[in-house]
C-alpha cells in the first residue's frame, strides 16, 4: 500500500544553490527514501504580481526554456533522490498542481496560493524559512502568517515574528550533513592567517561590509590570506591575497573550510544559517553579524564573536581578535564543532514527520 503523496510548493525555478531548497530537497529525499510519494511543483511566475508586457514574453520564452531543458533540475549541485518528482508549472494555481494528502508551501508566494486551495481533506502546511519583505510587503507577510495553515518555522526569532501576530508554529532547526562536512585537519594545527567566507551579490549577504572588515584586518595583519567561494563569477578587482573557488562543490567545500582557521558571515538577515554551522563542523572559529538566523548556532563569546550589522569595523576587530589569540580563537571553534553535533538531519526528520501526523 502507498504511503501519503506530499507536494512541496516552491517559489520559482533556479538553477544555482540556494539555501532554502537545500533544505526542502533534503527533506524530500529522506520521505521518498521512507516510502511516500514527493512531488515538487515550480511555478514560472507568480500570477499576483504584475508584469510589464515585455516581462511577460520573457517570462514566457523564460518558461519554455525550462519545459524543454529543464534548467530547474537541481541535480549539478544537489543529490535529490531521482524518486523525487519534479513538475514545473505556468503559476501554482490548484489545477495546475498535482493532488496531495500533504501540500507545504515553502515560501511567502507559495503560501498566498496555497490559502486559496479547496482540497479540504489535504493537509496545509506553511513552513517559513525567513522574513521575506524582499518579496512581498510587510503588511501581506504579516497576513499571510494568520493563513488556516499549520505554520512550521525554523529559528526562535521567526516564531517570535509568527507569534507577533497571534498565531502559533511549531519550531524545527535545520540539519547539517555531517558526511559531507567534517573535521580533517586538527582544529590548533589549523592557519590561523586563513579565513573563509561565502561569496553572494545578494546586498543581504553583506559582502560589502565583509570586504571592507578584511581591508582593515589585512592593514593590521599583511599575512591574512582569504578563501572566497561562491556561484557568481570572481569579483572584479579583486585583491591577489584572496583566492576565489567559483561552484565548488562539496569535497572542494570541505577543504575550503578545513584549511581555514575562521569563517566569517556579515549578513543583514538570514533565516536559518548554513555556511557558519558548516564552517563549524570542519573546526573553523565564527565572526559574523548579530542577527537571529546567526544567532540559532552562533553565541557571543561561547562558539562564536558576533559584530553589529553593518559595522565593518566591528567586524574587523573580532577577526583580529581571533587571530592574534590563540587560545580564545582554539576554545571557541571547539566549543563549536562540540555543539554543532546535534543538529542532525536525523532529528529534524523525525520531528518534521510528525509535524505533518504521518
Amino acid at each position: 500500500m502507498s504511503k501519503e503523496h506530499i507536494v512541496f510548493l516552491f517559489p520559482g525555478a533556479w538553477s544555482v544553490p540556494i539555501g532554502g531548497y537545500k533544505v526542502i530537497y533534503e527533506y524530500a529525499n529522506r520521505f521518498v527514501q521512507d516510502g511516500y510519494n514527493v512531488t515538487i511543483v515550480y511555478p514560472a511566475q507568480v500570477l499576483f504580481k504584475k508584469h510589464a508586457f515585455f516581462n511577460k514574453l520573457c517570462i514566457l520564452a523564460f518558461y519554455i526554456k525550462n519545459i524543454v531543458f529543464k534548467k530547474y533540475e537541481p541535480y549539478s549541485w544537489f543529490p535529490l533522490d531521482k524518486r523525487v518528482q519534479l513538475k514545473y508549472v505556468w503559476s501554482l494555481k490548484e489545477k495546475n498542481v498535482p493532488y496531495a494528502d500533504v501540500y507545504v508551501a515553502t515560501a511567502v508566494e507559495t503560501a498566498i496560493y496555497l490559502n486559496e486551495y479547496t482540497n479540504d481533506r489535504a493537509q496545509k502546511y506553511y513552513f517559513i524559512q525567513g522574513y521575506e519583505t524582499w518579496a512581498v510587503c510587510e503588511d501581506r507577510l504579516w497576513e499571510s502568517y494568520k493563513y488556516k495553515m499549520n505554520k512550521i518555522v525554523i529559528a526562535p526569532w521567526l516564531l517570535d515574528k509568527v507569534r507577533a501576530v497571534g498565531q502559533e508554529a511549531i519550531m524545527i532547526y535545520n540539519g547539517f550533513d555531517f558526511k559531507c562536512f567534517c573535521l580533517i585537519k586538527d582544529i590548533e594545527f589549523k592557519d590561523k592567517y586563513c579565513v573563509s567566507m561565502l561569496y553572494h551579490t545578494s546586498k543581504l549577504k553583506g559582502c560589502d561590509v565583509a570586504f571592507a572588515a578584511l581591508n582593515r584586518v589585512k592593514d593590521r595583519i599583511p599575512q591574512l590570506h582569504v578563501n572566497l567561494f561562491g556561484f557568481p563569477d570572481k569579483p572584479k578587482n579583486l585583491p591577489d591575497w584572496f583566492t576565489y573557488y567559483q561552484k565548488p562543490n562539496r569535497e572542494l567545500l570541505n577543504k575550503i573550510y578545513n584549511n581555514s582557521a575562521i569563517f566569517i558571515g556579515a549578513s543583514y538577515s538570514e533565516g536559518f544559517c548554513l555556511t557558519p554551522p558548516e564552517a563549524m563542523m570542519c573546526g573553523c572559529a565564527i565572526a559574523c553579524t548579530d542577527i537571529g538566523g546567526y544567532t540559532v548556532i552562533c553565541k557571543h563569546e561561547e562558539n562564536s564573536l558576533l559584530s553589529p550589522v553593518g559595522d565593518n569595523e566591528a567586524l574587523a576587530m573580532n577577526i583580529i581578535r581571533l587571530i592574534e589569540d590563540d587560545d580564545l580563537r582554539i576554545h571557541l571553534a571547539g566549543n563549536g564543532y562540540a555543539m554543532i553535533q546535534e543538529f542532525t538531519w536525523d532529528r529534524a526528520y523525525d520531528q518534521l514527520k510528525r509535524a505533518f501526523q504521518l
